[in-house]
Formats: C-alpha cells, structure tokens, sequence
C-alpha cells in the first residue's frame, strides 16, 4: 500500500491507437458514448488489465499528444475527463495514482506499472477535509473557500501543474472525487463568469496528480491536499 504519494510508471509507454476520448455525459445509446466505450476496452485490452493481480496497486499516465494549432491550455480537454473514464474502465480500486499530461507531440501514450513510493512534495497550498456528500454544492463550497484563502488571486495566464492527494476510506470511489474537487479550485485557475463559481478555467492543466491514501477511519470523509504552480516554465 503506497502511504502518501506514488511515482509515475517506470513501465514504457505505449502509443494509443487513435486519440485519447474525453469523458461523455450523453445517453448510453449515444455515439459519443458508443465510441469511449470502444476506446476504454482498447486501451484496457493493450494494457493487459485482465492480468492484473486483483490485490495489485498501479500508477497510470497518460500523455496527450497535441499538434499546432491545437491550443494546451484552452479549449476544452480538461485532463481529469481523459483520465476518469480510463480509471473507471481499469478499476479505480486499483489506481493509487494517475497522471496526465498535454504536451507538443506527434500521438499519445498510455503507461501502466505496479505504484512505488515518491518523496512528498512539501506542505500544501490547501488542505481540506469534508464530511458531506461530494455529490453537494457544500462539498464544493468547501474546497472553494480553502483555495480562495490560499488564493487571493488566480495564477497568471497560461498553462498550470497541479497536484491533488485525496485520503478516502474504501468506502469511497475516489476517482468520483476528482472532477468536483477540481471543479472547486476556481480562486486559483480563474472563474470565467463569477455567476458560477465552480465553472473554473480547468483547461489549463497541463500537468496533473492524482494521489490516493487509504484511511478507513475516515469513514465517508475525505481530506484533500492540493499543490499548484504555473506551469510556462516546465519543459514538454
């Protein structure tokens, strides 16, 4: 069991067929949704889940190849809805951290390795713990109001790194949490129309973590450390 935060793979990566699909909110039936579903049993297939150990721990990354002129940090391709239909796909009990990233490059790549220990990457930005339903504003209104009193102002324009470590119960699919929990960040990445709030400019992320820590005795809370910096200077 990885106790803080896991190392990206160490595993080679393996170039995706076609291009990675964001996550649908359409009916079943849909074609959108027809073709994730094609895409997730694709890549499930070329990473092998089936041989997975049921008891086993990964690391997932993938990397997003975008070409000129397609922009990194804006546009929509928000990173968190390329990695959550992969981690519901692949198991998200099985996942202790996912990795995605935007770069300049010709096709994108998937790797998949057994979680091992990294070095903590210092005291947080934020820390917050919630005790209601991650499906409620007040969920949301939480981690809002810790980033603004982290935040007084968003990062300057332009691409952004950000790190999220969530400590859940087994009680919890924390891949659930991911897309709220960003959702809520808003102080920091830039609020587009103030009237709502946990619409935030999420397109910038270029670079994002997402570490888990089981921790029973939290029940059906979830406390969330959060680490972000601008991300212009980072080599793609």
């Amino acid at each position: 069991m990885i106790e803080l935060f896991a190392r990206p793979p160490a595993a080679a990566r393996l170039r995706l067929a076609g291009e990675p699909v964001l996550e649908s909110w359409n009916a079943a039936g849909h074609p959108d949704q027809l073709r994730l579903r094609t895409y997730v049993d694709t890549v499930a297939e070329q990473v092998r889940v089936n041989d997975w150990p049921p008891q086993g721990q990964y690391s997932v990354e993938l990397v997003v190849g975008l070409a000129d002129p397609v922009p990194l940090h804006h546009g929509g391709r928000d990173l968190d809805n390329y990695l959550y239909p992969l981690a519901r796909r692949l198991g998200p009990h099985r996942i202790a951290a996912a990795f995605g990233r935007k770069v300049r490059q010709a096709g994108s790549t998937i790797a998949v390795g057994t979680a091992l220990p990294a070095g903590e990457p210092g005291t947080p930005q934020l820390l917050v713990r919630t005790s209601v339903s991650s499906a409620s504003s007040a969920w949301k209104r939480a981690i809002h109001d810790g980033c603004l009193a982290a935040a007084a102002r968003p990062l300057p324009p332009g691409p952004v790194a950000l790190r999220i470590h969530f400590s859940v119960s087994r009680l919890r699919n924390w891949s659930a949490l991911w897309k709220p929990a960003i959702d809520a960040l808003g102080p920091m990445l830039g609020i587009p129309d103030p009237a709502r709030p946990f619409r935030p400019d999420d397109d910038r992320i270029v670079d994002l973590e997402l570490h888990r820590l089981i921790d029973d005795g939290l029940g059906h809370d979830v406390v969330i450390r959060a680490w972000w910096h601008s991300a212009a200077d980072q080599p793609a």
